[in-house]
C-alpha cells in the first residue's frame, strides 16, 4: 500500500513550504499513488500563490505480518 504526498511552496515566499497529504488513499500500487499525485498537483496549481514542488509515494508497512 502507498500513501501520496505533495510538497507545496508559496510563490510569494518560496522558502515557505509544507507537505500536503492525500486523504483518499492508501493505494494498492505505486502507479495508482503516482496518478493521485498528478491529480493533487493539478488541483494545487489552481490555488493562488501555491506551487507543487515535488511528490512522493510512501510505502506503508503492513501491520500484523511477522518476519
Amino acid at each position: 500500500m502507498f500513501e501520496a504526498w505533495v510538497l507545496v511552496c508559496l510563490l510569494s515566499n518560496p522558502q515557505h513550504c509544507f507537505e500536503a497529504q492525500d486523504k483518499r488513499g492508501p493505494y494498492e500500487t505505486r502507479q495508482e499513488c503516482y496518478d493521485r499525485t498528478i491529480e493533487m498537483r493539478e488541483s494545487i496549481r489552481l490555488l493562488p500563490d501555491h506551487n507543487p514542488q515535488s511528490y512522493k509515494c510512501l510505502e506503508l508497512k503492513r501491520e500484523g505480518l511477522q518476519t
